[in-house]
Order: structure tokens, then C-alpha cells, then sequence
């Protein structure tokens, strides 16, 4: 019996998306790091683990959240940046900031959002360049 789940990116109007490769999954080819930005700000809530051990990530779009005006989202898979500590806490400050930057919105509008390994630093020497390049390409079929 095949349980795998087959999604189907769908394009929403208002909203600008791009997905690569940059190399935190280093032997998977697929599509590791995404951005999911909407250039007028939206309301938007969250949903978060109740364990008092919380990756940065959470606790960092926790805070943001509290300003319920989002204007994007980053995402990475292949690595959870949970249990990664102080240093957790400025790699996930950081992607924030290289997305504000290069989308030019305030870094309190942006969340992020990480899945994978867990107790591993972040590749931040490939996932700042690859938030570069994802910003400057976002389209509206971005993730197709």
C-alpha cells in the first residue's frame, strides 16, 4: 500500500513563491530552500509545538506573529536548526534578516520556517546566498 502524499503547488493570487536547490540536503537534488512572499502585508496566525523545547525557528516566528502582519516566509528542509542552541537562535535571526533585506520589508514581517535533522549547526555559508537568490527571483508560479 503506497501512504505517500502527493502535493500539487497551486498558484494564489497576490503571492510570489521560488524554491531551489542550494545544497543543505547534500545528497538529495531536490528543492531544499523556499520563499513564499506577498509584497501587502497579510494577517496570518500559527499553530506551534507546546514543548518547552522549541527549535529557533518557532520561537522566532513566535514573536513575530505577535505583529500579525506578514509579508513573507523562508523555508528550508534536511535541517531543523533544533537544539542548535544560541547559535540556532542567530542563524534563524539571520535568514530573517537576508529575506527582509532583499525582499525590502521589515524583518518582523518575515517568518521561517525549518524541518530535518535535528542538533546540527545550519550551512549558513549555503542558505544566505541561496535566500539571495531566491528573493530576487520570486515569481507568481514560483514553486511549480
Amino acid at each position: 500500500m503506497d501512504f505517500s502524499i502527493k502535493y500539487e503547488a497551486v498558484d494564489v493570487e497576490g503571492f510570489f513563491s521560488h524554491g531551489i536547490h542550494c545544497g543543505i540536503k547534500s545528497t538529495d537534488p531536490k528543492r531544499d530552500l523556499g520563499v513564499i512572499f506577498c509584497p501587502d502585508a497579510v494577517s496570518a496566525a500559527g499553530v506551534f509545538t507546546q514543548n518547552v523545547a522549541k527549535a529557533a525557528p518557532v520561537t522566532l516566528s513566535q514573536l513575530h506573529l505577535k505583529e500579525n502582519q506578514i509579508k513573507a516566509i523562508v523555508v528550508n528542509s534536511g535541517n531543523a536548526n533544533a537544539c542548535t542552541g544560541e547559535q540556532g537562535a542567530k542563524d534563524a535571526l539571520s535568514m530573517c534578516h537576508a529575506a527582509a533585506d532583499a525582499l525590502h520589508i521589515q524583518k518582523s514581517q518575515v517568518l521561517v520556517a525549518s524541518t530535518g535533522i535535528i542538533g546540527v549547526p545550519m550551512p549558513m555559508d549555503k542558505i544566505l546566498p541561496g535566500i539571495k537568490t531566491l528573493c530576487a527571483d520570486v515569481k507568481e508560479d514560483g514553486l511549480k
